[in-house]
Order: C-alpha cells, then sequence, then structure tokens
C-alpha cells in the first residue's frame, strides 16, 4: 500500500483546530435538522413508533464500513494506522447498560445532549451537567473501590474485531452486516407501521423547500467534481522530534535503573557483549532494531546508540509511542567520558566532579575493582552529564 489517508497533515495546529470546529458544526447542525435536538424524537425510538433513530445509527455504521474497506481496496487508505479502543467485555456491558438507563430517562445521549443544549433546552443542559458530574464521581471513586477498579480492567480483550473474532474474512463479514441490515431496515419499517397507530408522529424539523433541496444538491456535486480533480498524495508521518542525552547521564540512569528505559546499539559489531553499554542490545539491522522496539514499554524511552552519535532521526515505520534518546558522540562519547577517567582540576568543584566521574568510570569499567570494592555510586542530585564551566577565568 503506497499511500494513506490517515494520519491527516495539516500546515499548522490552528488549521487543525479550525477543521475541527467546521466538521462539529457541521456534524452537529445535520443532527438539529434531523430532529435528534429534541428529547421527544429520541424518546420515540423507546416507544417503536419513530426508528430514526435506528435507521440512521445503523447507515452511519454502513457508510463507515463500506468507505473504508473501499478506500482500502483502491490502496489508498491503511486501515492499519486506524486507533481501536481496546475492548473489555464486563466493564462495557454495564457501562452501556446504564447508558442506556440514562438514555432512557433523559431522552438524550452524549452527543445529541451538546446539539440539544446549544438549541436552548433546559432539560439537555440538565443532562450535559450529569454526564460530567457522574464522570468525575466515577474517576474519584474508581480508585477507592478495589472492586470497582476490577470491574473498571475486567474483561479486557485487547484490540478486538468481530471479523477475526467470528473467524471469517472481512469482506464477507461486511457483506453479513449489509444483509442484516437490510432486513433491520424493513423490520424497522413494519414496526413503524404496526405502533404510528397507537402514537401521533413528532414532526420536529421544518419540511425542506425545493429551493433548499436544489441548494444541496449542487453543493454535493460541486464538492464530487472537486474531489475528482484532487488526487490523493502520500502525507508520510509527521516528524518524531528525538531528544538527546549526555553519556553520563545516560550512566546515571542506568545505575539508577530508570524504569521503562531501552538501550539500542546501532552499531554493526554491536554483537560483542564486552563492547557494548551494559544492559545495552544488539540491533545492527532494521529488522532487528523493529523486533527490540517490538517489546519495549509504552510511554517509556529508547536510548539509541551509533559509532558518533551522527543519528537524528528515526525510520518512518518505527513505534510511534516511545521517546525516543540519541547518545551523544555515540559509543566513542561513552568510551570518553565514563570509561575514561577524568583528570581532577584546579577548583573544589572541578575535583569534586572529577570524583565523581571516577566512581562512575571505576563502575562501568572495572578499572579499581582489584584495589577497592566499587560498588554502585548513587546518583547524584541534578547530575546534568557534562563537566561544569570554571568560574572566572576565561
Amino acid at each position: 500500500m503506497s499511500a494513506g489517508i490517515f494520519p491527516l497533515v495539516f500546515s499548522s495546529d490552528e488549521v487543525m483546530l479550525l477543521t475541527a470546529i467546521g466538521l462539529g458544526f457541521l456534524f452537529g447542525f445535520s443532527l438539529e435538522r434531523g430532529g435528534f435536538g429534541n428529547a421527544r424524537k429520541l424518546a420515540a425510538q423507546f416507544y417503536l413508533y419513530d426508528m430514526t433513530v435506528f435507521k440512521v445509527m445503523f447507515t452511519a455504521i454502513l457508510v463507515a464500513m463500506v468507505g473504508l474497506y473501499t478506500l482500502q481496496g483502491l490502496g489508498l487508505m491503511d486501515l492499519s494506522r486506524l486507533w481501536i479502543n481496546e475492548t473489555f467485555v464486563w466493564a462495557q456491558l454495564v457501562g452501556g447498560f446504564l447508558l442506556g438507563v440514562g438514555f432512557i430517562m433523559s431522552g438524550l445521549c452524549p452527543g445529541t445532549s451538546v446539539v440539544s443544549a446549544a438549541s436552548g433546552r433546559w432539560d439537555a443542559v440538565v443532562t450535559f451537567v450529569g454526564i460530567f458530574v457522574g464522570t468525575a464521581v466515577f474517576a474519584v471513586v474508581v480508585d477507592l473501590f478495589p472492586s470497582l477498579n476490577a470491574l473498571y480492567h475486567g474483561g479486557s480483550m485487547g484490540v478486538s474485531l468481530l471479523h477475526e473474532i467470528f473467524g471469517v474474512p472481512p469482506l464477507v463479514f461486511a457483506l453479513g452486516v449489509l444483509v442484516m441490515a437490510g432486513a433491520g431496515f424493513v423490520g424497522a419499517e413494519k414496526v413503524e407501521r404496526i405502533f404510528a397507530a397507537k402514537y401521533r408522529a413528532v414532526e420536529l424539523t421544518p419540511p425542506s423547500r425545493p429551493r433548499v433541496k436544489y441548494t444541496l444538491v449542487g453543493t454535493f456535486a460541486v464538492v464530487a467534481l472537486l474531489g475528482l480533480g484532487i488526487r490523493p498524495g502520500t502525507p508520510g508521518l509527521p516528524p518524531v522530534q528525538v531528544a538527546s542525552i549526555a553519556p553520563l547521564s545516560l550512566a546515571e540512569a542506568i545505575i539508577g535503573k530508570r524504569p521503562g528505559m531501552m538501550i539500542l546499539d546501532l552499531r554493526a559489531d554491536a554483537a560483542d557483549a564486552d563492547k557494548r553499554i551494559p544492559g545495552s542490545y544488539p540491533a545492527s539491522t532494521p529488522e532487528e532494531a523493529k523486533g527490540l522496539l517490538a517489546v519495549a514499554p509504552t510511554g517509556g524511552s529508547v536510548v539509541l546508540v551509533d559509532e558518533e552519535g551522527a543519528m537524528r532521526e528515526i525510520p518512518a515505520d518505527w513505534r510511534r509511542d516511545v521517546r525516543y534518546e540519541w547518545l551523544q558522540d555515540g559509543f566513542l562519547g561513552w568510551e570518553v567520558r565514563v570509561l575514561t577517567p577524568a583528570l581532577p582540576g584546579d577548583t573544589q568543584e572541578d575535583r569534586e566532579w572529577a570524583a565523581r566521574q571516577g566512581q562512575i568510570s571505576a563502575y562501568f569499567s572495572g578499572a579499581a575493582v582489584q584495589a577497592v570494592d566499587v560498588a554502585a555510586p548513587p546518583p547524584m542530585a541534578g547530575a546534568g552529564g557534562e563537566k561544569p564551566k570554571k568560574k572566572g577565568g576565561c
């Protein structure tokens, strides 16, 4: 697959935010025009005489599913780049039940409550405030009750896809959903006709005028023509900021056993364990590096070691949920600044720094093991890894 629509690339953060605001406005406008800003319209779903909610939601699922698989089939999108929420069976069953109870009581769901509140309906304002209050209360008490915390993480299945659970190809599953949707739409129409005689229909959206219809059709036609003239490019992934770490700072992190840190030695001759930084992993080929990155803890740090510290960028297909650091001056800097004892300077500060560096050098090189029992020196508070400048003079 040579191109992808996701992630979207914007010229600036401001443009990205404005795009989100524009899309949100259009989404809210569509809901309001469909009558989804009124609790009566939504509550009619539960009385079975107006199945608009069912038909709209199912239509949205079908459009998204067919659109995604179509774009993937045309080579315009890579579904592996989509973020999918993890599945927690018991937590989502209980949460879905509570959401349904709240939906029935208020006649609004979280999304439609925002639309309804923006339309000036006070019942929606109460619902909207209740959502935030309930979320805040849950965030406070979830850590106070072990049973609630266990339920919150209960039934973890990771990222689960239905076609994988049922063991069928994605397109076969999509075809099954289409057939089920067709049967659901026919059944919903029959249910509406049966119960509509008992209730008066909720007419909330003013009927469209012919001029408005022609305007909408013309707008869609213009958008379609413009879309045909645009050819998708290859946006690529945004660049990753790779910070630097000084050799002595890395030594301090190793001694202090910094959690979540992995050291990758990218040099060609990194297979020899005696010629590597303690605790580092040899990754002389891209395949070895990607394999080791697959087991790196999410949110942790990965220190990259080359020969002279020339690496400033990471390959595009490396993981993006870890923090990368390159070792200043590479392994050569490690040999000079960590394994080689420093000479004491003229000032007390220089002598203290040299003594500290000497302890670290002896710890890693083992040069002083024969003379004294060299233990791991305690980490120095605020150690920056570089020799401080002399006071005064030039």
